[in-house]
């Protein structure tokens, strides 16, 4: 066994020796490239894709909002685009409600009014002023408050003392805005999560919509 393994050591060494001796020519260079094929460019400043529902795919769509400020509107929708989805926004005035008053109806005149405010003097009523002009004048404002709920409930106090109080919801007017997207179906953007993340003010809401039909 030992005279074997000599050999076939032997007849390695020589086969070594014969491939490091030979010459190694190349008829030809090996083409990087199968012939007729073009190469590569690398293309700058290109828009980026943004999927759409217009593409035919099952798709789902939604509009997000409203965003009380047109900053915050933007810097979602930048993050939805780059998320590779198509994405508008919109704006819409409408009235937004400041507060809410409660009241004593105007009276025939601001001597009665004061009166009424001389008389409710005797009971723990800390705001109490008469209103001098515009809608409401001769009317006793006796607060404003910033639910229904603590409106209605003051109001209700009032009335208990023997006063005609009521309540009323203040509003003025406001630009708002709104963002519409397509997404793939099952794929759960976290666009609420982006919202929240950039402004917290915005109680925004998810609503589906009717996806556009592909062209």
């Amino acid at each position: 066994m030992p005279i074997l393994l000599s050999i076939l050591f032997a007849l390695n060494l020589g086969l070594l020796a014969l491939n490091l001796s030979a010459p190694h020519t190349l008829s030809a260079p090996i083409a990087l490239t199968e012939p007729n094929v073009q190469s590569l460019q690398l293309v700058e400043n290109t828009a980026p894709a943004a999927y759409s529902s217009r593409s035919g795919t099952v798709s789902s769509c939604y509009t997000v909002g409203p965003y009380i400020s047109e900053r915050a509107a933007q810097l979602v929708m930048a993050r939805i685009r780059n998320y590779g989805l198509e994405v508008q926004m919109r704006s819409l005035r409408t009235m937004e409600t400041l507060n809410y008053l409660v009241y004593i109806p105007p009276l025939p005149s601001y001597t009665e009014a004061q009166a009424v405010i001389e008389d409710m003097s005797q009971y723990d009523v800390q705001q109490h002023m008469v209103i001098t002009e515009g809608p409401y004048k001769n009317a006793i404002s006796l607060g404003f408050f910033d639910s229904t709920i603590k409106a209605m409930r003051h109001a209700e106090y009032i009335r208990y003392l023997g006063y005609d109080a009521r309540y009323t919801e203040q509003k003025a007017p406001r630009e708002v805005y709104w963002l519409d997207y397509d997404e793939p179906f099952g794929s759960n953007t976290p666009v609420l999560v982006w919202s929240e993340s950039i402004d917290a003010t915005s109680k925004v809401q998810l609503i589906p919509r009717a996806c556009r039909s592909a062209v």
